[in-house]
């Protein structure tokens, strides 16, 4: 069992003060058109606060089968679209090329190599159409 699946069911209480971000993220969003991709999108938190302020489906992928299952359910709770995969990021692969992706609360930092990290940002470059947006934040 990976770490992500075994603090899934934590990462809720753990998180819910982790809100500095989302204002980041909504803006960023605010000024694109659609795809939205969130990378790591775990339990929905940034990716809910977004298609609601923006009224526009995100796309998130995240590693964690549990995550994915609350992020899901808390999606449906807050009436938005949320297209949810579950995958690697460093395998990220579009089928439309996304106007903006994302990626919160340092998350490239649970990759454990430079070429793992570099890998995700070679993904991202070739699944950004031309003018496209990436952002990778941390919380304070």
């Amino acid at each position: 069992m990976s770490w992500h699946e075994a603090f899934s069911d934590r990462y809720g209480a753990w998180a819910a003060d982790m809100t500095a971000d989302i204002p980041f993220h909504v803006g960023l969003a605010r000024e694109t058109d659609r795809p939205i991709v969130q990378l790591a999108v775990g339990t929905g938190r940034v990716a809910i606060p977004v298609a609601l302020a923006t009224g526009r489906p995100v796309i998130g992928l995240g590693a964690s089968p549990g995550m994915l299952r609350q992020a899901r359910a808390h999606a449906a709770e807050a009436g938005v679209a949320l297209t949810l995969i579950e995958g690697d990021m460093r395998v990220l692969a579009m089928g439309e090329r996304a106007a903006l992706v994302y990626c919160p609360f340092r998350a490239l930092l649970h990759l454990r190599t430079w070429a793992d990290r570099r890998r995700v940002c070679e993904r991202v470059a070739a699944s950004l159409r031309p003018g496209g947006r990436f952002a990778a934040t941390k919380n304070e």
